[in-house]
């Protein structure tokens, strides 16, 4: 099991953020134990417009809670956080039950949905019934839940990604188009929450 630990910030200084990030910020993450981590920024989200979002991945609760913490205690991560104006906002707990592709490209789309608990073998057959639409135009989709969020807390998390929104606003208007999806949606008691437009920083 694996989950996806994600810190929501602002920036004044967006560029040192980066350059930070880029020259240690990033290894001292997956030396850590993180074994993935990216940075993206809100571009149409209400009124989360320009939050920005540095997500990592871990094979443990206990290393997703600790090791940020951790790092972010060192002296040149508070450097870092002051340098580039950091105000963090709030931090998310998320299970990733599956994925396909990969979360790689410039854009992406949030959705937060709420729905009935799934069992993994369901979770698998939608998720390839959903890929076989969103795969043409889509580098890759992540299904995660959230187990501490606030709010959120419970509901379902779906990350695509993709090098072109317009390319993937359509293969999501032609999944939700679909019959069967539209069926497979119904039977879990599918609501969509909200969907925020993000652009990747650095991956």
């Amino acid at each position: 099991m694996s989950y996806m630990a994600g810190l929501v910030v602002r920036a004044s200084n967006v560029e040192k953020l980066l350059e930070d990030m880029n020259s240690f910020g990033r290894q001292a993450f997956m030396d850590a134990g993180a074994t993935d981590m990216w940075i993206t920024q809100s571009v149409m989200a209400g009124d989360g417009y320009g939050e920005i979002f540095i997500t990592s991945d871990w094979d443990s609760i206990d290393a997703a809670v600790s090791a940020p913490d951790e790092l972010r205690a060192r002296p040149e991560f508070i450097d870092a956080m002051q340098n580039a104006g950091i105000q963090t906002l709030r931090r998310s707990l998320m299970q990733i039950h599956t994925q396909r592709g990969e979360l790689t490209g410039k854009y992406g789309s949030l959705i937060i949905s709420a729905g009935a608990q799934q069992d993994q073998d369901t979770i698998e057959s939608n998720a390839d019934a959903i890929w076989g639409h969103m795969g043409k135009n889509s580098n890759g989709i992540r299904w995660t839940q959230a187990m501490a969020a606030g709010p959120l807390t419970g509901m379902y998390a779906t990350v695509t990604t993709a090098d072109s929104l317009d390319q993937l606003m359509e293969s999501s208007n032609e999944m939700f188009a679909d019959p069967d999806i539209m069926g497979r949606m119904a039977e879990m008691g599918f609501q969509l929450i909200q969907r925020q437009l993000f652009r990747n920083l650095a991956d």
